[in-house]
């Protein structure tokens, strides 16, 4: 694997880090009792993320790994639809794919 490769690996982990920590968060908004244990798994994961992020800009350029993050937003509008349940507009699934093709073009020339 190369150097690029593994970087984009990285930075695509940390998306699906960052989505678990939204839904974490939320969650804490959501509960009566344990409120805190959701918050604090949240911010755990936002701190992992982070470590993994600057690991992943050792083998790619900040202009690569930023764009390429975008995916978290992809992240955070999966989880939210089918593991709370939330309600997600066409308009907004097209938002999505539009990411999507975005953050593949920049892959493409990473």
């Amino acid at each position: 694997m190369t150097e690029t490769a593994l970087g984009i690996c990285l930075v695509l982990f940390c998306t699906a880090v960052e989505g678990f920590a939204q839904f974490f968060l939320k969650k804490s908004s959501l509960a009566v009792a344990s409120k805190r244990w959701w918050a604090a798994l949240g911010i755990t994961l936002f701190v992992f993320e982070a470590l993994l992020y600057t690991g992943a800009l050792q083998f790619l350029d900040v202009s690569t790994a930023y764009p390429i993050g975008s995916l978290s937003f992809v992240a955070v509008t999966v989880l939210s639809r089918f593991l709370l349940g939330e309600t997600v507009s066409r308009t907004r699934w097209f938002g999505v794919c539009l990411i999507i093709v975005g953050a593949g073009l920049v892959v493409a020339h990473a």
